[in-house]
């Protein structure tokens, strides 16, 4: 399935909330988007994992349902105004989808915008490879990450990830693989 493919499956599969998993694959030493500091040893770091998560979950609901959560106040008494974001939401036919496009530049790039579910089970299924496509193991590349900044107490955790990185997709029970 191709990126335009993958686009149309995301942008049919409605607008409610619903669970997925996707297997990705990502260059974590990629000019301009370096994920490890520059005195990595390693020239190339590929990254596979299993992603899950949600989509199409109000980020703006989210937050007033945590505050209201964590004050013991009724959520209709919180409101949260969004923040500005690199980010804007793809909405073909003036609906909202999963899907992100970049606002600042046109990359020409389409995002898969989604709340994470963590999991021991993930997490184990991530592996790192080097340009010759030997495992490197975690904790030999572990001094080479940038420190991650602290979670908000309010904010729910969500990621966005290239299309392009995404090997396999799975949701709403249907199965789509990049080709």
């Amino acid at each position: 399935m191709s990126v335009p493919s993958m686009v149309d499956f995301l942008t049919g599969i409605g607008t409610t909330s619903q669970f997925f998993s996707a297997e990705t694959t990502t260059c974590l030493t990629e000019k301009g988007k370096r994920k490890l500091t520059k005195d990595c040893p390693f020239e190339t770091v590929i990254k596979k994992a299993v992603v899950n998560g949600w989509l199409n979950i109000d980020y703006k609901a989210a937050i007033e349902r945590k505050v209201s959560a964590t004050l013991g106040v009724k959520p209709s008494e919180v409101e949260y105004t969004l923040g500005e974001t690199w980010h804007t939401p793809y909405m073909p036919d003036g609906k909202i989808t999963p899907i992100r496009v970049n606002k600042t530049k046109n990359d020409g790039k389409f995002y898969l915008y989604y709340f994470p579910s963590f999991s021991k089970a993930t997490k184990e299924k991530t592996k790192y490879f080097d340009g010759n496509g030997n495992e490197i193991a975690y904790e030999t590349l572990k001094p080479y990450f940038y420190a991650k900044s602290a979670d908000s107490e309010f904010k729910p955790a969500v990621r966005c990830v290239t299309l392009n990185n995404i090997a396999k997709l799975k949701a709403r029970g249907l199965i789509v693989v990049k080709r």
